[in-house]
């Protein structure tokens, strides 16, 4: 089996409502030969759906993971699984596009960039007006505080879209389970002496289903990781 140039990593629970369109998606504006990993940990009808749209779309491989304890450990069972060589996380939630993964893989690619982060908050980035105001306020605090811990200027650490070559992965593959492991990744690379850049995505409010995220309770388990990550 040949060696795709690029893999997708879409951690999944409970997203049979969303996940049809972030595949379509997907399907549009990737290129040939991607392979895209659905990391499934949820019990709705997410893994059918994965199933019958990968019979019209080559390269997509539903996971189901049974064993599953967040969306941390999804990820690293991705970056486990995935093949090519350059890795991608893109939510399956919708609200991030598809168009922008170009831009996150072309510095990977060129060999001027290790990691790549998509930021929400950066001049040429897109924001709908919907999108709550604690979870921008909360991302900009979190992204604040590990930009100050590592010494590197970061506006959107927890935006669910990144990217990073495959040799990066034996630095950056995060021990986090939950919501810790989007910042853990950087912080790591930093560390590791690795080359994290950030490119200007644009994101949407979410059109269908719910967050399973609770803004102040992830908000301060993340703000506590990131120092944890800075002096462990």
């Amino acid at each position: 089996m040949d060696e795709p140039p690029l893999s997708i990593i879409v951690a999944a629970f409970n997203e049979e409502d969303s996940i049809a369109a972030t595949l379509e998606d997907l399907r549009v504006h990737l290129p040939a030969g991607t392979e895209v990993l659905v990391v499934d940990g949820g019990s709705d009808g997410t893994g059918a759906i994965v199933r019958a749209f990968a019979e019209r779309m080559p390269g997509v491989r539903h996971l189901a993971h049974a064993d599953d304890r967040g969306k941390g450990h999804a990820i690293r069972t991705g970056m486990r699984e995935a093949r090519g060589r350059v890795q991608a996380q893109f939510d399956a939630d919708g609200q991030f596009l598809a168009k922008d993964l170009a831009a996150l893989v072309e510095p990977i690619e060129a060999g001027a960039a290790d990691v790549v982060l998509g930021s929400r908050f950066t001049a040429g980035s897109g924001r709908d007006e919907e999108a709550a105001w604690s979870r921008d306020l909360g991302n900009r605090v979190v992204s604040g505080w590990a930009s100050l811990l590592f010494g590197a200027r970061m506006t959107d650490v927890l935006a669910g879209i990144k990217a990073w070559s495959r040799d990066a992965v034996a630095v950056v593959e995060p021990r986090s389970d939950t919501f810790e492991y989007e910042v853990e990744i950087p912080a790591r690379a930093l560390r590791g002496g690795l080359r994290v850049t950030e490119v200007p995505v644009s994101t949407r409010a979410r059109a269908e289903g719910e967050s399973k995220v609770s803004v102040f309770r992830v908000g301060m388990k993340v703000l506590a990781a990131t120092a944890r990550f800075r002096w462990s």
